[in-house]
């Protein structure tokens, strides 16, 4: 029994989820600035967690603080600089190793390969500014858009108040009025102005 990794949550099996950032260095041989690495080693369980840094070619590598503890909840930044000369297209891998703390058992371990590559870094594009959209109230109407923002054609207006005028004019040989004979619409015309008016009508709610 191992009641004591029982008590932290952890797995039976040993394979413990290693989180590190990044995943893989790059060194380039013309800038000396990028001779330094940081790897940063995370701790998101509730117990100490023991470290260590292992390496394929340690004798080109000085690792500092290779191994030690990892507080619950908190990380720690390895800083690897890469000693000189630098050997171009070279490849090498670095293995971190979690443990329970106080026990020689590993609980967890993952790998970072660390490449040397010619030149310099080349630097990142500029990154454009974000900007503050406008708000509806003080947004410019688009006029060239389709929708609400077209007015609309005053003749339209005319042609449907003209169609409203004639339906109220009286009927031909139906209604009696004063009016002249030439103001009686006859029953088909009055179904035409009718047809025309529902188009109009339309045409109107369409805006």
């Amino acid at each position: 029994m191992r009641p004591r990794q029982t008590s932290q949550g952890s797995d039976d099996d040993g394979n413990l989820p290693v989180f590190i950032s990044p995943t893989e260095l790059k060194y380039y041989a013309d800038d000396i600035s990028a001779h330094k690495q940081v790897v940063t080693i995370y701790n998101p369980y509730s117990y100490t967690l023991k470290y260590k840094v292992l390496c394929t070619a340690p004798r080109k590598y000085h690792v500092i603080e290779s191994e030690g503890l990892i507080k619950s909840h908190c990380r720690i930044d390895v800083v690897i600089r890469h000693k000189e000369p630098l050997e171009e297209s070279s490849i090498d891998k670095f293995q971190i190793q979690l443990f329970d703390h106080g026990s020689s058992a590993i609980r967890g371990h993952k790998q970072v390969i660390s490449q040397v590559l010619p030149g310099k870094p080349t630097a990142p594009l500029p990154e454009t500014p974000l900007q503050q959209l406008p708000s509806p109230e003080n947004r410019v109407p688009d006029h060239n858009s389709n929708g609400a923002q077209h007015r609309m054609d005053p003749l339209v207006l005319l042609v449907a108040a003209v169609c409203g005028v004639a339906l109220l004019l009286p009927t031909w040989q139906v209604d009696s009025s004063t009016l002249p004979p030439y103001l009686h619409l006859t029953i088909h015309q009055k179904l035409v102005v009718a047809y025309v008016l529902g188009l109009v009508t339309m045409v109107i709610l369409h805006f």
